[in-house]
């Protein structure tokens, strides 16, 4: 046993989800909608995400980049037990979320947990949403009720937990 926890990198709230590979993550979406925007990475490797592709600011941009569709949205995360907040550009999942949601068995995914799998390295990483019937638990409820997140911060450069 270590005398710092493995927990010590853990907070109550904040930090963007990122699917693990080769496990299944179960969140649930919190937010009533997403934010929908565009994203593209700097040379100083900051993401810089804008609402319009004509109001891209004028940075310097890693070479052979552009900007790419985002949804972002807060979830809560069932293996930490926190809000974060997930920004998807990849069209698959954006595309299989809005199949899901378009469903009238399933609807707006408050209604219903995520389940997240992620398989592959770089390239050829794909990603599957599988829909889970489930009860709200008391953290997802109080989550819903006040997530503390301000998604457009992230149009601002801010961060959407301040």
């Amino acid at each position: 046993m270590s005398f710092i926890p493995d927990t010590i990198n853990e907070t109550a709230t904040g930090g963007f989800f990122k699917p693990a590979k080769g496990k299944p993550n179960k969140v649930r979406i919190i937010s009533d909608s997403p934010v929908v925007g565009w994203v593209q990475w700097t040379t100083e490797n900051r993401p810089e995400r804008f609402q319009d592709l004509k109001d891209k600011p004028d940075v310097e941009y890693q070479e052979g980049t552009k900007p790419k569709r985002f949804i972002a949205m807060a979830v809560f995360n069932y293996e930490t037990g926190t809000i974060q907040v997930w920004e998807m550009t990849q069209k698959t999942l954006i595309d299989q979320l809005n199949s899901i949601s378009k469903d009238p068995d399933f609807g707006h995914p408050n209604n219903y947990d995520l389940k997240v799998n992620r398989t592959g390295e770089g390239l050829e990483t794909s990603y599957t949403l599988i829909p889970i019937s489930a009860e709200l638990t008391p953290e997802v409820t109080e989550a819903m009720q006040n997530p503390g997140v301000d998604l457009f911060k992230l149009f601002l450069g801010e961060d959407p937990f301040a």
